[in-house]
């Protein structure tokens, strides 16, 4: 592929983070990385995401020095990431692991607290910022004298991600954090760290293997392929243009529907929950403290679909209704509240239209 220089005019604006310059990383005769050359904005998630040996992790690794590159350099905040000494540089940055990474014999608040200690922050401060950590990424203070194996994995990943900020870094690495719990779990998981990144603002860059990982975290994503750089641009950019066969691939045969992601679902009619109070409609929604909990029919619950929130977007409202028993969709808002439901004919309507008018039939 050669050499390879990507900006889009989606980054070009913005402050730079991190900038890779000319990197290669290689073992012995094998090309892990070759000639990248890649600006990763600051305040921004982007994603590094591609099939398992294309260099991803590798790339992460070789921002705080886990991995140092064979030849040219990683600029931090605009200076040589080489030009500070690697602990430094390292506990200078959060950084999250697959499987945690969490120290056994510490407890929680321990685990969280292990960076501001190193810094030198005393012991009962840095227990106080690490139960205020707790309360940021939705763990119950009650779980800070437990230990590690004690927690569920996802409670596990969410003590990575408090350890992680814990340093107050601008700049926090992910590699991979969502990839060993269910996938109930780690939608959850997803949608706290973009609730997190309302707030906190910080650099992100998250590795993973799943493009629609990718998709939905992603402000920017860099696609690899073999150790180079196939594609970087925004979510919606690699949607509508792939670069090259690669990317078409990866994204996949359905990437049509992955773009719906970016198609507002607001003009969608809400009707109220009485619309199903018709002599064809056996249909109930079982609705307990004001938020949905299953669907009764002939007396029988049933397990409900996904659910839409206010304001979402077309896919969520297509997963909404596919995945509901009735075929309706339940509307919530934010804090999970049933607002109404939605027609299925309303939103397969609203997505063949949409898919229409911007990216034309054979999407």
């Amino acid at each position: 592929m050669g050499q390879l220089h990507h900006e889009t005019h989606s980054t070009h604006q913005l402050k730079n983070a991190i900038e890779f310059r000319n990197v290669t990383k290689k073992y012995g005769e094998v090309t892990a990385i070759n000639n990248l050359n890649l600006s990763i904005p600051e305040g921004k998630i982007t994603v590094f995401v591609g099939p398992s040996g294309c260099g991803k992790t590798t790339s992460l690794r070789m921002i705080n020095r886990m991995i140092e590159p064979t030849q040219g350099e990683i600029l931090v905040h605009g200076e040589p990431n080489h030009s500070i000494r690697d602990y430094q540089l390292r506990r200078s940055m959060g950084y999250v692991l697959q499987q945690a990474g969490l120290m056994p014999h510490r407890t929680i608040v321990d685990n969280i607290a292990t960076v501001p200690r190193l810094n030198g922050m005393r012991r009962s401060l840095a227990r106080t910022k690490a139960c205020e950590l707790m309360d940021t990424v939705g763990l119950d203070r009650s779980l800070a004298k437990r230990y590690p194996s004690e927690l569920s994995g996802g409670q596990a990943q969410r003590v990575g991600v408090a350890r992680a900020l814990a340093n107050d870094s601008s700049i926090l690495l992910m590699d991979e954090p969502f990839s060993a719990v269910d996938p109930v779990v780690r939608k959850d998981l997803q949608d706290e760290l973009l609730r997190l990144q309302k707030t906190l603002n910080r650099t992100i860059i998250f590795v993973t293997h799943d493009i629609d990982e990718a998709i939905l975290l992603g402000d920017y994503i860099a696609v690899f392929s073999a150790g180079e750089l196939a594609q970087v641009g925004s979510p919606e950019e690699i949607l509508r243009e792939p670069a090259n066969d690669f990317v078409a691939s990866f994204i996949g045969r359905d990437r049509g529907m992955r773009r719906l992601t970016f198609a507002s679902g607001e003009g969608l009619k809400v009707y109220p929950l009485d619309s199903l109070n018709t002599p064809w409609q056996r249909w109930k929604l079982n609705v307990e403290d004001g938020k949905p909990a299953g669907w009764f029919i002939d007396n029988r619950l049933v397990a409900g679909g996904s659910l839409y929130r206010e304001g979402g977007n077309l896919r969520d409202a297509l997963d909404s209704v596919l995945s509901s028993p009735s075929g309706w969709g339940v509307v919530v808002d934010d804090e999970g509240y049933v607002k109404g439901l939605l027609n299925s004919d309303d939103v397969l309507d609203a997505t063949e239209a949409e898919r229409h008018r911007r990216y034309g039939v054979s999407v």
